[in-house]
């Protein structure tokens, strides 16, 4: 039998330990009522990062490697963040264009070619190859070009096969909305209860923004395909679009650059195809630029930073109409009035680019000093049922 010596010694000691009131905190604690500066620049980051890293929607390209499409993609992300409204605008337009051909192949009794091959043929992901073994970038012209030719049968992958090529992450997008459900909720929250918004808080929901209409014209595109789909025919489709000459060099419309829509143009009835993509760009840059406007009168810390976001705001929002213009002017017959354009576009291009830099540069030193109910957590037992004592 052990001897309890032990256990009365452990007793003992514990009876000479004596508490400090100094150190103890009596009763029911609720949690700290406030945010950091820390946890206001992480939000805003990760809303921003997973928005838009899991919206791109890179084209198939060539060349193949460990780390190269993840280097590539880190790459556009970058951009993205830069110019989220450009790669808006690219998703927008590989869409209306596989939306129209899509309608055609229908009409033509070719249900078997869904919009997701559409979307994959705009992205580049299809390759044409010859007898001779000759490979090239099968456009979305030639593609119809094909189809309509007879050199092509149907696809060569099932609707759910091509999806299967992408790596979209279903996790991924799904913590994305979330993210964005949430940040979106809780800044809409923060306006109704009359605290602060910081001025990066508003420019990450420009963010959102852009990213949840990629989302919708994407939704069909398979994301992140690595190889493309090669397609055996006897002849290499000729090319109705200047903008896609045939060959290996060819590029997919969504490639950098302000590709033309198929003609005749049936999205914006009375004008030419070359002008609708300036007004898309013009639409949605505008959009973009408008929202960070909502921050007219967050706090910054002197007048001069907030006078040079309201500059800012504005000049990123009233220039995208301009490309508008000078696209008309852009596209005449007159040489002179050609190289007006170029020059006006060139200036629009260098004045927004500017303003881009500065507002980025402004939302993030406008947190070295912030007034104290941009700290304060919100009060969610006003909007969500409960029961109370």
């Amino acid at each position: 039998m052990s001897s309890p010596a032990p256990f009365i010694l452990i007793v003992a000691w514990l009876s000479t330990v004596k508490a400090s009131d100094e150190t103890l905190v009596h009763g029911w604690i609720p949690e700290p009522q406030g945010r950091g500066t820390w946890s206001i620049l992480w939000s805003c980051l990760a809303t921003i990062f997973i928005c838009t890293w899991s919206a791109l929607h890179l084209d198939v390209q060539e060349r193949h490697g460990k780390w190269y499409l993840f280097v590539r993609k880190l790459g556009a992300m970058l951009l993205a963040a830069m110019a989220p409204e450009y790669f808006l605008f690219r998703s927008a337009l590989n869409f209306f264009e596989a939306r129209d051909l899509r309608k055609k192949l229908v009409k033509r009794g070719n249900q078997e070619w869904t919009l997701t091959h559409m979307q994959f043929a705009c992205a580049g992901g299809f390759r044409t190859r010859t007898p001779e073994g000759d490979t090239s970038i099968c456009t979305s012209e030639q593609l119809w070009t094909l189809i309509d030719n007879k050199e092509i049968d149907g696809p060569p992958l099932s609707e759910g096969e091509l999806q299967a090529r992408g790596k979209s992450d279903l996790v991924v997008k799904t913590v994305a909305i979330l993210q964005i459900v949430w940040f979106v909720v809780q800044t809409l929250v923060r306006a109704i209860q009359h605290y602060q918004t910081t001025a990066l808080e508003i420019m990450t929901v420009a963010f959102v923004f852009c990213s949840v209409f990629i989302y919708g014209f994407a939704l069909y595109q398979p994301q992140d395909a690595e190889y493309p789909v090669i397609l055996e025919v006897s002849n290499v489709a000729p090319v109705t679009d200047k903008s896609n000459p045939a060959g290996r060099d060819a590029r997919p419309r969504s490639e950098p650059g302000f590709p033309s829509l198929p003609s005749p143009n049936k999205y914006v009835p009375g004008l030419t195809a070359d002008l609708v993509p300036a007004l898309l760009f013009g639409l949605f840059a505008c959009g973009f630029g408008a929202i960070h406007c909502l921050a007219w009168n967050s706090p910054f810390p002197t007048s001069k930073e907030r006078l040079a976001w309201r500059i800012c705001a504005a000049t990123t929002t009233s220039l995208p109409p301009l490309v508008v213009l000078t696209s008309l002017i852009g596209i005449s017959d007159n040489s002179f009035m050609e190289v007006i354009g170029y020059l006006g576009l060139s200036l629009i291009a260098v004045s927004y680019v500017v303003g881009r830099l500065a507002i980025i540069v402004l939302a993030f030193m406008a947190l070295r000093a912030l007034p104290a109910d941009a700290f304060q957590t919100l009060s969610w037992s006003d909007y969500i049922p409960h029961f109370a004592a």
